[in-house]
C-alpha cells in the first residue's frame, strides 16, 4: 500500500511539473521531461535513469524508482529547481 500511495504522489508531482507520465504496474515511474533533466538533476546530487538509449526512444525519457515519502518529496523539489 505504501508503494502504491507514493507512486500516486510522485505521478501527480511529475504531472504538475508538466512532464508526461506513463502508467505502469511496476514500482518505478516512466516519464518524459526536458532532455536536460538528467544533467540538471545530477548536478544537484540526484541520479535518475536516462532511457534515451532504449530502442525507439530519444532523449527526454526517464525512469525513477518509488522511494519513501521524504525521498520522493526531495526528488520533486529538485525537479522543480531544474525546471526554473
Amino acid at each position: 500500500n505504501l508503494i502504491a500511495e507514493e507512486k500516486k504522489f510522485l505521478m501527480k508531482g511529475l504531472s504538475d511539473l508538466g512532464y508526461d507520465v506513463f502508467d505502469s504496474k511496476a514500482n518505478y515511474i516512466f516519464f518524459k521531461a526536458p532532455a536536460d533533466l538528467y544533467d540538471q538533476a545530477l548536478s544537484r546530487g540526484i541520479l535518475i535513469r536516462d532511457c534515451g538509449n532504449y530502442r525507439g526512444l530519444s532523449g527526454g525519457y526517464f525512469r525513477i524508482a518509488v522511494k519513501t515519502h521524504s525521498e520522493n518529496e526531495q526528488l520533486i523539489k529538485v525537479f522543480k529547481g531544474c525546471s526554473q
